[in-house]
């Protein structure tokens, strides 16, 4: 599956390593200071420790891998987040679990599944139009100019009739978690393509056995960056961090809301850029089921269009139904609680293949990234217009802040590895400024 393969359908567990939880790890002098260890974060401090510089490494989660994290709902892993090696070519995962001993599996793609409305199934002529929209609207793709004038993934699909408008809520809200009208068409048609790899032991689970070996203080929010004097000065609840620079790898989400106070502010351009990416809302829901199969092949997917719901049954031979929504219907469930959202989506299911599902779910997950105070929202979404702001945002600050993430992956954006390589490239620019003889050198 690539990530227009999401419009055509609109192994065993790794072992969890044993990370290091420094209490205190906050108190002394270092090189550099990460903030976040999430996948760009842990790339980061990975290369900078490599090459002999001191790093700190804080956390503001009780675990690493930010929005990739593999976790259970009765006894069944599932990827809350993150779930697809995207652009695997490119991709610095695939030589990671290659490295690892950790086996990857081609996605089987999308589009064979079952369409409904409701509780309706749509006949030949509805999946047909549907399918006359998703074609319109990628020939739309492939004739727009990026040269020229930028516009939203909807205004993309104005005039082009209400299935190619379909076509870009169900592309905008299943691959991106956002509102077409609010997504910039020259972004992402930016962004990599490529094919996808799957996880079966969990991307979370991948990403958490390579970060085995960093020292990682847990627990330890960063609350003020103060850059107003030689270096930085990370304060902490448990302690103030003090570092020649700083890799900020938190989520644009957190950045925007100001979880985390710069002083002194940050320039106009950086501020701009972070409310030009402001991040979309795509969710989970995993239902654990007791076994039975409904007559269904495993894996099946099941698409509910009315609310948007995608279903991915029985994911790689498990007892779950795993769920998914973006954009403003993935706001409203949220608002519900993970009891309403539960609810919500057993009863889109049992529409679609009976109430007699009901007695068979034996619990449920909700994976809200929106509210979720460490996130603040899935991944970033450029505006329309504004799909320069990655490449601002990546731009150092005072020669000190480095902002890195999934944010600033380039044609990678919006992905693990996205932001693995952004962690990369901000090491290789502090690597290159603090060599011995450098004149900004600590």
């Amino acid at each position: 599956m690539t990530r227009r393969d999401v419009i055509a359908g609109v192994g065993g567990l790794l072992a969890t390593p044993a990370l290091s939880s420094r209490v205190g790890a906050a108190d002394g002098d270092a090189d550099v200071v990460v903030i976040g260890a999430g996948a760009g974060g842990l790339a980061a401090a990975a290369d900078l420790r490599a090459a002999g510089l001191s790093v700190v490494l804080i956390e503001s989660r009780d675990r690493v891998g930010g929005r990739v994290w593999t976790t259970e709902v009765a006894g069944r892993p599932f990827d809350a987040g993150a779930a697809y090696v995207h652009f695997r070519e490119r991709n610095p995962w695939t030589a990671i679990a290659r490295d690892l001993g950790v086996a990857l599996q081609e996605h089987r793609g999308f589009g064979q599944g079952r369409a409904y409305d409701g509780a309706t199934p749509l006949d030949a002529d509805a999946l047909q139009a549907r399918a006359d929209g998703r074609r319109r609207l990628w020939r739309l793709f492939e004739a727009f100019d990026t040269r020229g004038r930028d516009t939203s993934l909807g205004g993309l699909a104005e005039g082009e009739g209400s299935y190619a408008r379909l076509a870009a809520v169900r592309y905008g809200q299943q691959a991106i978690g956002e509102e077409p009208d609010a997504i910039s068409v020259v972004d992402l048609l930016s962004q990599w393509d490529g094919g996808d790899e799957t996880v079966p032991g969990g991307y979370g689970r991948l990403v958490e056995a390579s970060a085995a070996g960093l020292q990682v203080s847990l627990s330890t929010p960063a609350t003020v960056v103060r850059w107003d004097g030689a270096g930085v000065a990370v304060e902490t609840p448990r302690g103030v961090v003090r570092a020649a620079r700083a890799v900020v790898t938190l989520p644009v989400g957190v950045l925007a809301a100001g979880r985390v106070r710069f002083v002194p502010d940050l320039p106009g351009e950086t501020l701009a850029a972070i409310e030009d990416l402001r991040p979309g809302a795509l969710t989970k829901v995993a239902l654990a089921l007791d076994g039975e199969r409904f007559g269904l092949p495993s894996p099946s997917d099941l698409y509910e269009t009315r609310s948007g719901f995608v279903f991915e049954l029985f994911p790689f031979g498990r007892d779950l139904a795993l769920a998914t929504i973006g954009g403003m219907p993935a706001r409203d469930l949220v608002r519900l609680g993970e009891v309403g959202a539960v609810a919500a989506a057993t009863d889109r299911l049992a529409d679609m293949i009976g109430g007699a599902v009901r007695s068979h779910v034996i619990g449920g997950r909700l994976a809200d990234w929106w509210s979720d105070p460490h996130a603040l929202g899935s991944y970033s979404v450029a505006r329309p217009g504004r799909f320069a702001a990655r490449a601002t945002l990546a731009r150092p600050v005072g020669d000190r802040l480095h902002f890195a993430g999934e944010a600033t992956g380039g044609g990678g954006s919006m992905t693990v590895g996205g932001a693995t390589l952004a962690g990369r490239a901000a090491a290789a620019a502090i690597l290159a400024a603090l060599r011995p003889g450098s004149a900004t050198a600590r």
